[in-house]
């Protein structure tokens, strides 16, 4: 029986000594060095379209065990643009031992253009239809790295309260998933369907309500004038001149653009008949 217990004991031991010198063993013999990525530059420029392999042009990953790690680099965040087409990308690698690497560099986009809105129909509704106007209905919005952003339009009435036939200026705006913001104020006329002069209004059309253009590129306003209408029809230059009161000379364009600095201007299109009862359009202009 004593022999027993000894014999426990020592197997005891030994089981101890074992497992401990395995352990020693595994630590000593463990990877515990993170592989290495590196690149040939700290900002890369690509287009807006660019793969994951231009992405990923010019890194390299090394590991002290594996070697060349190159090809397991991946993307693993792209941050908000800190200015428009500019950001942040992240990159991430593991060894055969789970152990990580990351390096962030800039990302620069040769060909990025923030996000448009545009309107092809003036804002134009009676007291009795307010209540119920979608306002956004005749918008669509575009992204060069989104695509289709329509959906994401949102009107801000900020302050303003319409509770009377007149001109009132709301904000219309869409952003993209990189943060990248498009805020336009627009024209909001209101008529009062029991004012006789109203029906005999012929407000300017205009081919866009909103028009864009990068500092520096003057546009020409009399080109986005199409036509007049007159309680809801509307009457062409091109095609249909002999309903017309008057021509496209008769329309006065008037505001100012400063072409060298950006920000969003208001160009107003008027038009007087023979009774001097003048309808006014508005085109926002955005400079950028």
């Amino acid at each position: 029986m004593r022999r027993l217990r000894i014999t426990i004991v020592i197997l005891f031991v030994l089981s101890g000594i074992a497992f401990i010198g395995y352990n020693i063993a595994n630590r000593i013999l463990s990877d515990h060095t993170p592989p290495v990525i590196t690149s040939d530059s700290d900002t890369i420029s690509v287009s807006v379209a660019a793969e994951d392999s231009e992405l990923l042009a010019g890194l390299t990953a090394t590991d002290n065990k594996d070697g060349d790690i190159t090809d397991s680099i991946r993307i693993s965040s792209m941050s908000n643009f800190t200015e428009p087409g500019k950001r942040t990308i992240s990159y991430a690698v593991f060894d055969s031992s789970n152990q990580a690497a990351t390096l962030t560099r800039n990302l620069e986009y040769t060909d990025y253009v923030s996000p448009k809105i545009h309107q092809t129909q003036p804002l134009r509704f009676s007291l009795n239809e307010m209540d119920d106007a979608n306002l956004a209905e005749n918008m669509t919005a575009e992204d060069c790295i989104d695509g289709d952003i329509t959906k994401q339009i949102r009107v801000s009435f900020g302050d303003v309260y319409i509770s009377t036939a007149g001109s009132y200026t709301i904000t219309v705006q869409v952003s993209n998933s990189a943060g990248d913001t498009c805020s336009v104020p627009v024209d909001v006329t209101v008529t009062d369907p029991t004012d006789s002069a109203e029906r005999e209004k012929y407000y300017p059309v205009l081919s866009e309500y909103i028009a864009y253009t990068d500092a520096g590129v003057p546009i020409d306003p009399a080109a986005f004038l199409i036509g007049l209408e007159r309680n809801e029809t509307q009457y062409l230059f091109d095609t249909d001149a002999e309903l017309m009161p008057a021509g496209k000379e008769s329309v006065v364009i008037a505001g100012a653009v400063d072409y060298n600095t950006p920000g969003t201007y208001t160009l107003e299109y008027q038009f007087a008949n023979a009774d001097g009862v003048t309808a006014v359009t508005k085109l926002a202009v955005v400079v950028r």
